[in-house]
């Protein structure tokens, strides 16, 4: 005979001293386990795909370039995913430099993303178009994102 008693959520045999259990109750019992537990770590919902973890775990991606002093440049962003924002700078500068003698600002650095970006950066899908101004933008500021000889770095983010 099985249990006089079952569990409320899996059904499973819950014997009481009178109860004689046998190995039929108990492989019955293992089935129901192992179904459940096979129903729960395939549901998608209530888990992630390892995709997802991966996306999770490595939320960003870092890439150098080595500025080569022309105008305008389009860099190949070569990160696994399309960047939503991210940000430019020079390495070795300050975000901003100020030539008072010369009443000129160089900026140095930038933010961009995937609705909109600091003058002299734009992001379009996996590339990213450069400035470097070789004369003055709005007012006295020089945008300076591929000055020849300069180390960049860009942090992308999912």
């Amino acid at each position: 005979m099985s249990s006089t008693n079952k569990t409320e959520n899996y059904g499973l045999n819950s014997w009481i001293s009178s109860d004689i259990p046998k190995r039929e109750d108990f492989n019955t019992d293992n089935v129901i386990i192992d179904n459940a537990l096979a129903n729960h770590c395939s549901d998608a919902v209530a888990h992630t795909s390892n995709a997802e973890k991966q996306a999770w775990n490595n939320p960003y991606y870092i890439q150098t370039y080595f500025g080569n002093g022309s105008s305008s440049r389009t860099l190949a962003l070569n990160c696994d995913f399309t960047p939503v924002w991210g940000i430019v700078f020079a390495v070795n500068y300050t975000p901003s430099v100020t030539d008072i003698s010369n009443e000129a600002n160089y900026n140095y650095f930038a933010v961009f993303t995937a609705s909109g970006s600091n003058t002299g950066v734009t992001l379009s899908g996996k590339s990213l178009k450069l400035v470097q101004s070789s004369t003055a933008v709005l007012g006295n500021e020089y945008r300076n994102f591929n000055q020849n000889g300069v180390t960049y770095l860009c942090i992308m983010f999912r």
